[in-house]
């Protein structure tokens, strides 16, 4: 019989396992860097932008020359030059004088404004001005942005595209990032056969290797599957050995289910370190998940149905792999919408019970808005349809039994 850990305790369990784990880092080129994770603090090397900008095409002028002008009576300035892109002023302006300056452009030494073109005409060698500009309207100043020694990106933080951006905008073409772990996935099953195969009666297709090789490669791992082990101690032991020396998680699908075919646990008790730390989880799907750790490196053994897999790996097996890739456990801001529920739901207690939903939406004319509708898609955990064709899951908590149709849901989305 299982002895079951609260989910809140079995993932505690496994950042307090994995707290003296040791991050390794890299230097990789910038357009192969978003999606990882910065090893350390990253500091602005100079100002951005590196001189004053002006934000619209117009005239460079000074603000002080344009106070009062309107279109009754515009302030008349002599325009004294015409500012191109991607190169210098050609000279400062003085009281009196302005200067044509395309979007972008750099602003002349003496001007701390720009008049936006459609307020101003060009009347030969002068330019009349029919509306005043404050100092800095429509201008940038340098450093505006960020100054030398600013903090551009911290450690821990994962590298979005507008990251990679301001970056490329220092010009810090190589960036330390960490190594993600590699994580080796091994099905187990004397009834597991590759896709490829035509499975004979009593045998299934290999789903879990390939679900859980597409999780780790979209969470930002390295995943290696290395195919299907018999049901059996020793065979097993071997495999979990050379996976640990291959990789630094080890996935074990399959195997952790209490019966007579019941080996990941004596063969990760057999491997030396910590062995299993905890075997159960008061859930559903996903309750037979055992935790496990050799030589500082974390085992999971997971459930042979695909879902109980996929729900062990998105609550447990993704916040060690956060650690691992010098992340914080939890996502800090998880993709969720609040939807309406169209059915009762019935839950025991005493476990938590994860519930896929499909989701649609409908006009509510009492409110004037769009509500979002969660419809459970009802099946057992081994049926690949409640999450293929759902679209997120809520969370039933333990200490309560089951909820009435029209409660409002927090779903998860995928």
């Amino acid at each position: 019989m299982l002895t079951v850990f609260p989910v809140a305790r079995a993932r505690d369990e496994i950042v307090r396992s994995l707290q003296r784990w040791k991050v390794k880092t890299e230097k990789i080129s910038l357009q192969n860097a978003p999606g990882r994770v910065t090893a350390g603090d990253i500091f602005a090397p100079e100002m951005l932008p590196p001189f004053p900008r002006s934000t619209v095409d117009g005239f460079a002028v000074r603000s002080a020359d344009t106070f009062g002008a309107s279109e009754e009576l515009p302030a008349l300035l002599n325009l004294t030059g015409n500012i191109l892109m991607g190169q210098e002023p050609p000279g400062p302006i003085a009281p009196g004088e302005a200067m044509s300056i395309p979007t972008g452009g750099m602003l002349p030494e003496g001007s701390d404004a720009v008049v936006m073109v459609e307020h101003g005409e060009l009347l030969g060698n002068s330019v009349a001005i029919f509306r005043p500009v404050a100092p800095l309207e429509n201008a940038i100043q340098a450093g505006d942005d960020f100054k030398r020694g600013d903090l551009l990106l911290p450690a821990g933080q994962l590298i979005r595209p507008q990251d990679a951006g301001i970056l490329a905008a220092m010009g810090l073409t190589g960036v330390e990032v960490t190594v993600p772990p590699q994580v080796v996935i091994i099905s187990t099953g004397d009834e597991v056969v590759p896709p490829a195969q035509n499975p004979r009666s009593g045998q299934i297709r290999d789903i879990n290797g390939f679900l859980l090789a597409a999780q780790v490669q979209q969470s930002g791992g390295r995943a290696v599957y290395t195919g299907i082990v018999a049901d059996c101690k020793e065979t097993l032991r071997q495999a979990l050995w050379q996976a640990l020396e291959e990789g630094e998680i080890v996935l074990v699908s399959g195997g952790s289910s209490v019966g007579t075919r019941d080996v990941a646990i004596a063969a990760i008790n057999a491997l030396p370190g910590e062995g299993v730390l905890f075997h159960g989880v008061a859930m559903r799907p996903g309750k037979p998940l055992l935790y496990g750790m050799s030589n500082n490196k974390p085992v999971f053994g997971l459930s042979g149905n695909p879902v109980s897999a996929m729900f062990g790996f998105i609550l447990f097996v993704k916040p060690a792999l956060r650690i691992m890739r010098g992340l914080t456990p939890f996502e800090p801001f998880t993709p969720t919408v609040t939807a309406v529920l169209q059915t009762n739901i019935a839950s025991p207690g005493g476990r938590e019970d994860y519930i896929r939903v499909a989701l649609t939406t409908k006009w509510c004319v009492q409110d004037e808005d769009m509500v979002i509708l969660a419809q459970p898609v009802f099946g057992g955990p081994g049926l690949l349809k409640t999450v293929v064709h759902g679209d997120g899951y809520f969370v039933v908590p333990r200490d309560v039994e089951g909820l009435p149709q029209g409660s409002t849901v927090k779903v998860f989305l995928w």
